[in-house]
Order: C-alpha cells, then structure tokens, then sequence
C-alpha cells in the first residue's frame, strides 16, 4: 500500500469542500494529475476520514477495457451503496435506452436524492477519462442540476485526458474546483522513505530521487522498494528505469505459484474487475482459492467477499497495466479470445474480440457493424455508433473503415448528439472528398450554425452525386443529402427553396424510410413559411398512423402539424401534437427533436396562458439542448425559455436565457437570429423600452427571406416593431409596415394574428388622429382576440384599448378593460403589466385596482411551479421529475416559497397561492 505523504493541503481543501456540501452548497473538485501521481491515495485518505462521519460515499472506477460497456459507470456507483442501494438506482423503464442522458441523469438525481438524507454526499469517480459516454453525460447532466444539494462529487482523471471528455462536462469541470496534483519535493519523497522503513535518505538522495521519477509517488515507492540508494550507480547516470513498477510486480509475479499466476493473467485481461469463477474458468485454474491467497499476499489482487460471487479486483490500476502489459502479445491474444468465449453477452464478447485482434479484421468489422445496426434499430444509439466507430477501426478495406465512420457521424448527427459528432470532424476532414464526407462535413457545419460553410459543402456532396463519381451514393444516399439541404435552407427561412429539396429526396426514397418521414415533416414546415396552407397538411397526412412504430415515431410530420395548428390558434391541436412528439423523442433519446417539441409545446402553452406549464416545458427543452449542444435548435429553446420569465418581470432570468446560449453573430441562421430578436424585443417591450424593441428586430428586418418571417402566427414580431415606432413618433412608418401585414393576416384567416395587428392598428390610428379609425381598429383586436382561449394576448388588448378610451374620456368603460387586464394580468404573474394598468388608472382619477391586505407575495416562476405542483399533492420527487432537476433543488425552491408565503404546512399551499400576488 503506498504511504500517504506531501497531500496535506490538498486534504485541507477537501475536508473545507465537505464543509460547504454539508451546508447545503453543492461541491465538484475535479482532481487531475498524471498516472501514479497520488490521486487514488488522496481520494482513499480523505474516504477513510469521511467514514467516520454521518456521511453517505458512493464510488466507481472506470478502466479502459469498458468504455464501450453503456451505463458501467452508473450501475457501479449504485452497487457501492450495497445491498441497499440495489433499487435507488432503477433499471432503464421499457421503451427507453440505458445511454438516454436525460432519463439516466434523473435517475441519477433520484439517487442522490434517496441518499442525502442520511448526511452529505460523496461522489467519487476515479479514472473518469476512461469512463463511457452515456455514464459521462448522465454525470454531466446531474451535477449541473445540483442547487442546494449536500453533495461533494470527487471527479479524478489524468491531466492529458482532458481535451477528450464531452465539451459539456469539460464546461462543467472548469467552473467547479480543481486539485492539481504535482510532484512530489525532496521533503515528501524524504518522508515517504522513512514510512517505507528506510531511515537517512540523504538531501541529494532526494533530490535525484525527484529528478528521476519526477515526484511520481508511486514510481518513487517502487525504486525504495527495489533498490537502495548505493545501487543507484553514479550520479551522471539515470536512476533505474523511473517505470519500475513493473519490476516490482514482475518480482512479486515470479513469487508466486503457477495456478496464481494464471489467475492474475486472467484478471488482468478481464478488466478491473472481475468474478472469481470466471477468471479461474479462463485462467484453467482447477482451485482457485488457495491461488487467490497467493496473489492477494503478494499485493496483486484484491478479493471483494462481501457478496456473491467473489470478485477480483487490483491494489492500483498500474499493477494490473504492469500485468497486462507483461504478457506475451500471443498469450493476450488468446485469452482476450477466450474470454469472449466465456462472455455472457455481445458486447463484453465483442469488446474481447477487439482486444485480441492483432490487425484488422473483417469478419470481426462486419460483426461490430452487425450488432450496430441492432442497436441502431432499438434506438441505444450510443452503443451503436461506438460499436460502428469499432467497426470501422478493425476494417480491412480503408474506404469500407471510412465510409463507416461517415455513417456513425451521420447517426450522431441524426439523433441531435452533435458534441460526439464534432469530436470526429478533423479525422472527417482528412478523408478524400466524396459526396458522403462532404454531406457529413456539411452536416457537421448546420449543427454548429454555420451556414455559410454548410452551403458549401453541401452543395458540394449534391454535385458529386449527381455527378455518380461517389460510388457509395445509391438513390437513398443521394436522399439522405437532399434532405439535409433541405433542413439547412430551412435554417435559413428559404422556404420555397427547403420545400424543392424536400421534394428531391421523397423522388429518391422509399415510403418507409426515415428519409421519407424526414423530409414529409420539413416539406411540412417549408410549405406553412411560404403560406401554402393546405398542401403544408396533406403533406402532414398519415401523422397519427405511426405511434407504434418506433422506427418512425420521433420523425414523424406530427410535430410539424404541430407547429402549423399552433400558428392556426388550434392550441389544444398543437399541444397534443408536440406532447406526443416530445415524449416519444424524448423517451428514444433523440435530442434535437425533443428539445424542438418540448420548446414549441412550451410556446403553445405561454400562448393558452398555462404559464407553469410552459415554464416546466421550456425547462426540459434548455436541459435536453444542452446535453445535445446543437447550435441548430439551442438559440430557438432558449428564446422560448425567455419569454415567461420576460413577461413577468424576471429580468435576470430571462436574460440570462437569451446570454447563455453563446454569442449570436450576423453569419449565423436566420431561424436563431429571428428567434432571439423577437425575445429580446418582448423584454425590451416588458419593460417599456421602444428603442430596445427597434434595435432588437433590426436584424429581423434585413434578412434575406422575408416570407417566412413575415407569415402571420410563426414569428409574431410586427405587432410590436409598429407599436415601438408608434411611441417614438414615427406613424407613417409603422401605417406602412401594417398595411402588407394585415392583409396577409386576413386572407389566412388567423384570428391571433388578426387581433394584435388590429391593436397595432388601433395605437397608429389614435397617434394620427384618427379616431373612429382607432376605436373601430380596437374592437376588432377586442373581438378577434376573445373568440380565442389566449389571455395574454386578451389582457393586451384591453390594456391598450383602454389607454386609448381613457384619453378619449369613455373612463367608464376604459376603467373596465383596465380592471379585467389588471387581473388577468396579475393572475399570470406578469407583474409590470400589471403595475401598467394600476398606474394608468390611478393617473386617470379612477379608482385603482385595490390590492387585498391579504395579497401574497410574488414567487419566481420557478417557485410558482414547484408550489403549485406541491399544492396539488406531488411529492418533491415526482417534481424533481418533471422538472428535472434534483430533489434538494425542489427543496430549495419549495422552502423560499414558505418563507415569502409564510406557511409551515403544504397544506396551506392551495389556499395561499388562490390568493391575488402582490405587486412589485
């Protein structure tokens, strides 16, 4: 075992972290260093002390051998609880996938959930550069949700492994803690020696000591283990090999009998850890017990007895590296093949296979191609494109091993997991130009949100293809790269050129194809921007006949019928279109799609006024992009999350939606630039700012596509552009820009549409003059609006009705749209509006709306939600759930809301939030 020496600071900044997690403030330390440096021995010291305390420690290790092994990570950490923990971490619910980020990552919550109670938690991740993916990203997805936990996760890795982790969890680690692990100095490795039993080691002694292993403890130990300082030979001469560690193990391997030494073989080829039975199965050994006592005397294997079987394990993961790495390649060879053999599933068989493939092989890549594309077709796309990556890595054929890694980048890409995909792009870009690398390398661009490079590439797969110079292009491939330009003009609000690149790839492809499905949904959306209302709907026919096919089910037209119901005022049509889309994407672990449908359904329910709703809805969808990090969609999600938080005031909330997607740049998509301007302009119009309004849509204005942008019901923004120029006192221009706007809004019947622009018309009118005009103008926003369940929208149109009634001196029935904008208005939380209708009243001489001396205090949105569903019996845990977060972050929420409500009981909730809120 190696001393523990030179760590103190280090274990000083540990226990201060324990400190803050056992208060209620989250920690993550990542603990970095090169192999040997001490990162186990400072995490094992720390976990000896926090034993002793009432705490909670789960841990895993993860190895190289298992990065393809989906889920390892997380089934480990929930074996560390024991017997216990054998139910807080559960299965994968049938239909949905072990590498499905979101639904691992909640569980993951739920877990640390079920354990703080007992104390603080302790994460502890050792080696997590060689953990897999979906492991990764659930980690990820959970530790960014942590808000008032008491949870102190220990993430321990090499420095140089860094650059290879998901960019999320990269993101993350950077703004957490950081133990940089050095070597060790003279004084340490001086110490370190006397705990060895070696008394004396001289100043310069130490000093080469350091040069030689540079501080590294455990390569240190091992030359004080095997040498001493007088066989150290002169001091112009290195120090024996500072890699003795595999001396040391190959002395205590030569100690020990025949039978042990086969068992360790096999455990070092089975992995870190291992049964007992099946290593003796591959080892041949006939009793394994007494070779076990051997190895384990010898400090070369652990034995875990607590359960059954027993399991093998190594003192360090270099002593099993010097084992391994020992063995004749031959011998490897043939236990790795073996062992697959013994594998009681294809993927460990697989896994072996690899190992034991001494070059490349065919048989063994049309196996791993095979199996991918099993898993492909039960949607676990993580282990498909792992197993496709392996694929083409153990090729024969060079352009057969390319044309495979163009295929799992596509099914990244395909599935929203853009930061995987982009992981990939400049071995993508070594390869000859085709058409198929091309597309991917187009396709790669669109997730970024580049377009310009988009186009070009893509144009460039479209020629080649054309052209037949790519033999890997059939007719479906040729419709896979049409379909991609198709959703890249729609990016742009091209729609008359998204609609004809569509059409290209339905001639190209069969009707039960994703490709068809793909294309029929964006034909859909193209054909709703350039206003062809009808045919944008037959091309949505047949969206109900495909639930049970999950092939199809999140490709489906439904969640573009979706998108074209929300903008005919169907709501209720929209949401249950998007909700069933979200669901079923979500639940297959396609992120861009869900993140598209949970946003847009969140969008609908802004629009009914089901505002909780919204806010839960736009919820998931930011947290779903965020682990999918596809620019495409990230700047749509996030312009939705803004809007409630905008309309009720929360500025740094919604602003901090419309800041955190990055930087948005005059060269990006017209569909993020579009999205973005319109929220900034709903907040700048929250706070009665119109030169905020015109300056967030001035970019809006000077796009190319104007069809798409200035179709009534997709992006509502005119409404407001006219107003702003109303207040600042230019009328013409906005009677100008109404009048197009208007007759378009007619011809396509859109009440919703209709009435804000009527309201618009009504504010132009009364700055011109034009009474009569203004009055008709308000009735017809009034009228239009109330035939339709939108109460924002509704509460709008009063208020500036009756602005106008009040200074045309109708004060009686101004003072009645002001009132009923007034509640309508405080019964959504939309408080500035509120205060807008309170003070244009009390300026008028008429009489306020009074507040109730029993008003509630204002709670933020996400307070609001988290009570409301507390009121109507759900357990923190289920709210967690649905608002995916953790269930000490319900906690927090739930506990400020008592506070501002002064309650004790969630009894008192309902009562309590029935009550008006309180004006800010």
């Amino acid at each position: 075992m190696q001393p523990f020496v030179g760590r103190q600071p280090q274990l000083e900044e540990l226990r201060a972290r324990l400190a803050q997690a056992r208060a209620g403030v989250p920690q993550l330390v990542a603990v970095r260093g090169p192999a040997g440096i001490g990162k186990t021995a400072l995490l094992n010291r720390f976990l000896d002390e926090v034993r002793t305390e009432p705490a909670t420690v789960i841990r895993a290790s993860s190895e190289e051998a298992e990065v393809l092994l989906a889920g390892g990570v997380l089934e480990q950490l929930a074996r560390s609880v024991g017997p216990s923990g054998a139910g807080l971490l559960p299965p994968t619910p049938p239909g949905s996938r072990v590498d499905d980020a979101v639904a691992a990552g909640t569980r993951l919550l739920d877990l640390f959930g079920a354990l703080e109670d007992a104390g603080p938690l302790v994460l502890v991740v050792d080696d997590l550069h060689w953990a897999d993916l979906p492991s990764l990203r659930a980690l990820a997805f959970a530790l960014r949700r942590l808000v008032a936990d008491h949870v102190l996760a220990l993430l321990a890795l090499r420095e140089e492994a860094v650059p290879g982790l998901p960019d999320g969890l990269r993101r993350i680690l950077d703004t957490g803690g950081l133990i940089r692990l050095r070597g060790l100095d003279e004084d340490d490795l001086t110490e370190l020696a006397g705990a060895m039993g070696m008394s004396g080691l001289s100043r310069a002694h130490a000093q080469r000591l350091r040069e030689g292993t540079q501080g590294n403890p455990l390569h240190a130990q091992a030359i004080l283990e095997e040498t001493t300082p007088a066989e150290w030979g002169p001091e112009d001469r290195p120090l024996p090999s500072p890699r003795s560690l595999r001396f040391v193990v190959q002395r205590r391997y030569e100690g020990i009998g025949a039978d042990a030494r086969r068992l360790v073989d096999a455990a070092a080829v089975l992995g870190s850890r291992s049964a007992l039975p099946v290593a003796a199965a591959l080892g041949n050994v006939a009793e394994p017990l007494p070779a076990l006592s051997e190895a384990t005397a010898c400090h070369l294997l652990v034995a875990g007895t607590s359960r059954l079987p027993w399991t093998l394990s190594f003192p360090h993961p270099l002593v099993r590296s010097a084992v391994y790495d020992a063995l004749d390649p031959a011998r490897r060879s043939a236990l790795h093949t073996s062992a697959a053999t013994l594998a009681d599933d294809e993927p460990t068989a697989l896994r072996h296979r690899i190992a034991a493939a001494p070059a490349p092989d065919a048989v063994l890549s049309e196996d791993l191609a095979r199996f991918a594309r099993q898993e492909a077709t039960r949607q676990a796309w993580s282990s498909a494109v792992a197993h496709l990556v392996a694929a083409s890595r153990a090729s024969l054929d060079r352009d057969a091993g390319r044309r495979l890694l163009l295929e799992a980048v596509a099914w990244m890409l395909q599935t929203g997991d853009a930061a995987s995909a982009q992981s990939f792009a400049d071995e993508v870009r070594g390869f000859p130009a085709t058409a198929l690398r091309d597309s991917v390398l187009g396709s790669l661009a669109m997730a970024r949100g580049e377009p310009a490079a988009a186009e070009t590439l893509l144009r460039s797969a479209w020629d080649q293809a054309q052209a037949g110079t790519d033999p890997a292009i059939d007719p479906e491939a040729a419709a896979g790269i049409a379909l991609q330009y198709a959703i890249h003009r729609y990016g742009r609000l091209d729609a008359a050129g998204s609609a004809r690149w569509c059409r290209r790839a339905l001639e190209r492809t069969g009707p039960d194809t994703a490709v068809h499905q793909g294309a029929q949904t964006y034909l859909a959306h193209s054909l709703g921007y350039s206003g062809d209302v009808d045919e944008a709907y037959a091309a949505t026919e047949g969206a109900d006949g495909r639930d049970s096919d999950e092939a199809f089910a999140w490709l489906q037209p439904r969640s573009a019928r979706g998108m074209l119901r929300l903008v005919d005022d169907d709501l209720d049509g929209a949401r249950a279109d998007l909700s069933a889309v979200a669901t079923a994407a979500y639940r297959l672990g396609v992120l861009n799609t869900a993140a598209f449908a949970y946003a847009t359904l969140a969008r609908a329910d802004y629009l009914a006024g089901a505002w909780d709703d919204a806010v839960l809805h736009a919820g998931r969808a930011v947290a779903i992009n965020d682990e999918s990090e596809y620019s495409f969609t990230r700047f749509m999600v996030a312009g939705i999350a803004a809007l409630v938080p905008a309309a009720r005031g929360e500025w740094a909330a919604a602003e901090a939606f419309l800041d955190g997607p990055g930087v948005l740049g005059p060269g990006d998509y017209e569909r993020s630039i579009v999205a973005v301007a319109t929220s900034r302009a709903r907040l700048a119009e929250t706070r009665g700012d119109p030169t905020g309004v015109l300056a967030a849509l001035a970019p809006v204005r000077d796009l190319i596509y104007q069809d798409a942008i200035e179709e009534p019901g997709f992006w509502p923004w005119v409404d407001m552009y006219a107003e702003a120029l109303v207040a600042l006192g230019d009328v013409a221009e906005a009677d100008a820009l109404l009048v197009p706007n208007e007759e378009r809004a007619a011809r396509r019947g859109r009440r919703s549409s209709v009435a804000r622009l009527a309201r618009a018309r009504g504010r132009v009118a009364a700055a011109a003059g034009r009474r009569e005009e203004a009055e008709s103008a308000f009735d017809r926003s009034l009228t239009a609006i109330g035939q339709l369940s939108r109460p924002f929208e509704q509460a709008k149109g009063r208020l500036a009705a009756g602005q106008f009634l009040r200074r045309a001196g109708q004060r009686r029935r101004a003072a009645e749209l002001l009132e009923a904008a007034h509640r309508a208005f405080s019964a959504l939380g939309a408080q500035p509006w509120a205060l807008r209708c309170a003070t244009e009243l009390a300026g008028s001489g008429l009489q306020p709306v009074p507040r109730s001396a029993a008003s509630r205090p204002r709670l933020t949105s996400q307070e609001l939600v988290v009570a409301r569903l507390a009121a109507a019996g759900r357990t923190n845990r289920e709210i967690a759930g649905e608002l995916v977060v953790s269930v000490k972050t319900v906690e927090y929420h739930l506990h400020n809301a008592f506070q501002k409500l002064r309650i004790t009981r969630r009894s008192e909730l309902a009562p309590r939030l029935a009550e008006p809120a309180g004006q800010a």
